[in-house]
């Protein structure tokens, strides 16, 4: 039990990067907000059968919704929506792979945010991993530019660092950031309680709210969005299902051990997103961004070791 929270963290990054790379191919003909929504729609009844098996066969009843419950669950779900619309946006700026592997400094994000304003810590050893991790991230950034383009006047590193995509790729992290700490938080809003039966009334709980919200934001502005859902509805399942298996790991994880440390062992998925950019998306990466990836991995190794002490 003590060591089950990093099998299920590794699983739910491999659910997230396979996802990821299908809602990038959705977005070719599907809007932002499109590509974001139908994660929730059609993941909800796969996390409803979870729920239900919850109940039949771990703990039955419903916990007690209370107003820091709601606020968590509402508050988390909202910074994941917000994060992911970014992430797809991401998209069209940057290389798959590496605009995948900006995001990751969300692992430094989380811990710091995490333990000035919630129930994390940081360790000194910790805090050598994230700088690691931080440098492994921007020579992936400064990879993809081309050093030679950091001669030229006008796109120095400091323009690099605060340009367009690196923008975007810091506010995906900070929201994905919110988004951990908070669904953490509503976690143990619902304790006592078995640790599946926590992350499934969670998920659940989140995924209406998404479902709701978005949805009438849809109807008002997007419409046309429900129009496209059966043409494409092979990638939309496919999204839906992934995106249900990552989330209801993710939950489950986020029940048994605090987000940073989560987190850092989801740092896994920039291997897979490395193998997905590779072998579908026939994508090539530099010496330097492979170094940055090496060292973001090393830190990531480091921060992972320490979840352990």
């Amino acid at each position: 039990m003590d060591y089950l929270w990093i099998g299920v963290s590794v699983f739910a990054a491999l659910m997230q990067a396979v996802r990821t790379a299908a809602q990038k191919t959705l977005n070719q003909t599907m809007s932002n907000i499109g590509t974001t929504y139908v994660r929730s729609l059609v993941g909800l009844p796969v996390m409803i059968v979870f729920l239900i098996g919850v109940l039949l066969f771990v703990q039955p009843g419903a916990p007690t919704f209370s107003a820091k419950f709601l606020f968590f669950a509402f508050a988390g779900g909202a910074s994941q929506i917000l994060a992911t619309m970014l992430l797809i946006y991401l998209f069209k700026l940057r290389n798959f792979a590496i605009g995948s592997m900006l995001i990751k400094v969300d692992v430094v994000m989380t811990a710091f945010v995490g333990s000035l304003f919630f129930s994390e810590t940081l360790s000194l050893p910790g805090v050598a991993a994230l700088l690691v991790v931080t440098v492994g991230v921007l020579l992936m950034s400064v990879g993809k530019l081309g050093v030679e383009k950091l001669k030229v006047e006008g796109n120095s590193l400091i323009g690099t660092i605060f340009s367009l995509p690196t923008q975007v790729a810091l506010g995906c992290a900070f929201f994905f950031t919110l988004s951990y700490l908070f669904l953490r938080e509503a976690t143990l809003q619902i304790a006592p309680g078995n640790f599946l039966w926590r992350a499934g009334w969670t998920v659940v709980t989140m995924t209406v709210m998404q479902v709701v919200c978005v949805g009438a934001y849809i109807v008002v502005k997007e419409r046309s969005v429900f129009t496209q859902l059966w043409p494409n509805r092979r990638i939309i399942g496919f999204i839906g299902f992934t995106s249900a298996l990552g989330s209801i790991a993710w939950f489950t994880a986020f029940a048994i051990q605090n987000a940073s440390y989560v987190r850092a062992v989801g740092h896994i998925e920039a291997v897979f997103t490395l193998l997905i950019s590779w072998l579908y998306f026939r994508e090539r990466l530099t010496r330097l961004e492979l170094a940055g990836i090496g060292i973001t991995v090393a830190g990531v190794l480091m921060f992972r070791f320490i979840s352990l002490d």
